[in-house]
């Protein structure tokens, strides 16, 4: 278990309740903008005078927008608003840097929440990833 994940985790669920990921940045007061972007690249926030826009690739499947949502949510919250490209094509290689690595686990765990516990549970890591509609690949940021 990370610790720092775990307190920004908590922090979260005690500020926000943790319906959809578009429910969840509009509530932290968080601006949403989709552009079409190139293909490789899911979202990237960017942040000015303390305000945060999210801009999501708008030809991406809704599936993987929520978890780049998420993931971009999670830089904002973890690395002080700091912003970095996100989706790069993903390995299970240990290359993945720490804020991006950070990012996806903390995303994940959001996303997760948001699910019927009874139901995603009772999952594989690999089903809960084909149950959400992601890539097997994020399946390595499911922390139990």
């Amino acid at each position: 278990m990370n610790y720092f994940i775990d307190n920004e985790f908590k922090k979260i669920k005690s500020r926000y309740e943790l319906h959809t990921p578009r429910q969840l940045i509009s509530d932290a007061g968080i601006q949403l903008l989709m552009l079409e972007l190139d293909d490789i690249t899911g979202g990237f926030t960017v942040t000015n005078n303390r305000c945060s826009t999210i801009v999501l690739n708008n030809t991406w499947d809704d599936s993987y927008l929520d978890f780049v949502t998420l993931h971009e949510f999670a830089h904002i919250k973890l690395h002080d608003k700091a912003s970095t490209p996100f989706y790069r094509r993903m390995n299970t290689d240990m290359n993945i840097p720490k804020m991006e690595r950070e990012a996806n686990t903390l995303a994940m765990k959001l996303l997760l929440d948001m699910q019927d516990k009874e139901v995603i549970y009772s999952l594989t890591k690999y089903q809960m990833t084909d149950f959400l509609g992601l890539s097997e690949d994020l399946a390595e940021f499911i922390i139990n």
